[in-house]
């Protein structure tokens, strides 16, 4: 099966804006679009992507893949990736409690924002291989979920965000302060 890296659609572009449709028959072609998002995502450096939805690459179909960022017990600078295929995913709960963190888009080039969601969510969802499955997130790997959910709904962060956007430079300076505080 041939892989590719394919563009990212950026803002403001409508597709950007429009509702998904439902993965009917997990065929080749569904096969080959996660593929593409894989590819896609993987290619994503400067900023490195957290998560890619279907319609990011100009396709509504309800395809996303959300990264799990691990603890590397050999460099913990570097965490380990797993990469989470989510066909069809939809949230069956979410915990009351819920924070601001920082988001930011491959769709949307340096903006970023503080965004509340909830800390934890269950989703149902087809996986790579057309197989149900269920998985229980929380802290990041919740909110990225909950962004390329949101994705397939049309919605983007900006729309979420608490107070103004700001650029990956004013970001980069607020997170040293926060680390060195």
């Amino acid at each position: 099966m041939i892989m590719a890296v394919v563009p990212i659609v950026k803002i403001p572009d409508e597709i950007l804006n429009r509702k998904s449709e439902k993965v009917g028959k997990f065929d080749d072609e569904t096969k080959k679009l996660i593929n593409n998002l894989l590819d896609t995502l993987q290619a994503a450096k400067n900023p490195e992507g957290a998560g890619l939805a279907a319609p990011q690459v100009g396709i509504l179909k309800r395809v996303c893949i959300a990264r799990k960022f691990l603890p590397n017990p050999n460099n913990p600078n570097k965490p380990l990736i797993q990469d989470v295929v989510l066909v069809n995913p939809k949230i069956i709960s979410s915990s009351k409690e819920s924070e601001p963190g920082w988001e930011g888009c491959l769709s949307i080039p340096d903006a970023y924002g503080k965004v509340q969601r909830s800390k934890k969510v269950k989703v149902k969802a087809l996986n790579e291989e057309g197989e149900e499955v269920r998985i229980s997130a929380s802290g990041f790997f919740a909110r990225v979920i909950q962004h390329e959910i949101d994705h397939l709904e049309g919605i983007l962060f900006t729309s979420k965000v608490m107070g103004n956007t700001i650029t990956e430079k004013e970001l980069d300076k607020i997170l040293e302060k926060e680390k060195n505080s």
